[in-house]
This record gives structure tokens, C-alpha cells and sequence, in this order.
């Protein structure tokens, strides 16, 4: 008669102690938060240069963007060249608006060029500006392309309040700056995904770490090797 052997029980598997996912992990997401801010820095300042007109310095005169300004009513001369786009900015004192009013010329500003031919101000920019730094406010108030190159005379008929003055700049073409929004728009939405990425990221591996280093005191309590895959018998 055949005494029926008994099957040994399967050697049950230890908890995986290694530490090296969960590092590669939450390292991972560290870098990918360092990339939100390295987007968040290119996407502030993708719109800062869009908006930007450099119209006004700090102290509320003319900024770096004027080649020629003028109180208004006044004149002076300004070197402008043939095919240029140019615009034309009123400053005003913020105190001279009521809410929601821009500056504004009832008369467009006169440009008379080397051979005596006449040019008004008085097309749209490819922009419409406004910006206000301290006290004053500049906005477009017309545009106009130049046709020769040379010195103008510019006539500033008045503004109508006290402190009123007119610049003269490089138009803003609309297809950079209509890009230059749309790519903020973008940004932002980069910048958010990289953001819930990277703390999903770091979330998920201190997590992870948290686990295995209690399985790392496991098995150290139980004295077994931090590595092992399996626990066998030894009798």
C-alpha cells in the first residue's frame, strides 16, 4: 500500500523592497515642474513683448518704441522711411479720462513730406494700443504708411485737455501679435498639464516610497534579504 506524499505548500513571494522606482518617480516629477516653470517664464514673457508698446518710460515720458513726439497743439520733424507702417499715440493725463474713456483727436494729426505732398494719420493701426504707466495714458489714435524716405514735418492739432503730447512709432503688425496671443493661450494650457503631470508625478512616488520603505522594515524585522523574490522553507 502507497503512503500518499504530502506536496510541499508554495513558498509565498516577499514584497519588492527596492527603492529605485519610486525615486526615478518623483524625480521625474521634479523635472517636470522645473519644465512648467521654464514654460511659465517663456509664456509671461511671449506676452509681455506682445502687449508691451514702450510708448511711456516709468516717469511718463517718451519711451524707447517714440521716434518723434510733440506737444499737442505743436509740431516738429520726425526722419521717416518710404513703405514703413507708422503710428500715431496721444498721451494724456490719467486724471483727464472719466471711466472707460480713451484718448482721443478730433482732427488727425498732418505729416508733410520732402516733396510737399501731405499725409493724414488718419488710417487704423495694425494694433489698437492702450497703455497707461504712473499717471499718463497713450493710446493709437491713427496710422499712416510713409511715402519716401526723408525728413517730415509733423503738425499735432489740440487735445483738447492740458498736458496732451503725440508720439510717433513702428506700427504693430496684427498677424505677430494675433500669434503672440494665441501662443499665450497655448502656454497656459502647457503650463497647466505640466503642472498636474509633475505633481501626479511626485504625489504617486512618495506614495510609492512610503510603501516600500515599510516593506524594506518588513523584512528586515522578519530578516530576510531586502531583494528576495521568494521565501523558501529551509526543514
Amino acid at each position: 500500500m502507497s503512503v500518499p506524499q504530502q506536496v510541499p505548500a508554495p513558498a509565498p513571494f516577499a514584497r519588492r523592497t527596492s527603492l529605485v522606482g519610486p525615486v526615478v518617480l518623483t524625480v521625474v516629477g521634479v523635472l517636470v515642474l522645473v519644465g512648467a516653470a521654464v514654460a511659465t517664464i517663456a509664456t509671461v514673457g511671449g506676452f509681455a513683448s506682445a502687449v508691451r508698446s514702450d510708448v511711456l518710460t516709468s516717469e511718463g515720458g517718451p519711451g524707447p518704441a517714440v521716434l518723434a513726439s510733440a506737444d499737442a497743439p505743436g509740431s516738429t520733424s520726425v526722419d521717416l522711411v518710404a513703405g514703413e507702417r507708422y503710428a500715431v499715440y496721444l498721451t494724456v493725463p490719467r486724471s483727464s479720462l472719466g471711466d472707460d474713456e480713451r484718448p482721443d483727436l478730433d482732427e488727425a494729426v498732418l505729416f508733410l513730406a520732402p516733396s510737399g505732398t501731405v499725409v493724414e494719420a488718419a488710417g487704423s493701426p495694425g494694433v489698437n494700443m492702450t497703455t497707461g504707466v504712473g499717471g499718463r495714458v497713450a493710446a493709437t489714435v491713427g496710422a499712416f504708411t510713409a511715402p519716401e524716405t526723408g525728413t517730415y514735418a509733423m503738425a499735432v492739432p489740440s487735445a483738447g485737455v492740458p498736458d496732451a503730447w503725440v508720439a510717433v512709432t513702428l506700427d504693430k503688425p496684427f498677424a505677430p501679435f494675433f500669434g503672440a496671443i494665441w501662443g499665450t493661450v497655448l502656454g497656459v494650457f502647457v503650463v497647466l498639464g505640466l503642472v498636474a503631470a509633475g505633481f501626479g508625478a511626485i504625489v504617486g512616488g512618495v506614495v510609492w516610497w512610503v510603501l516600500r520603505a515599510r516593506a524594506r522594515q518588513a523584512a528586515r524585522g522578519a530578516g530576510a534579504p531586502l531583494d528576495a523574490r521568494h521565501v523558501t522553507d529551509a526543514g
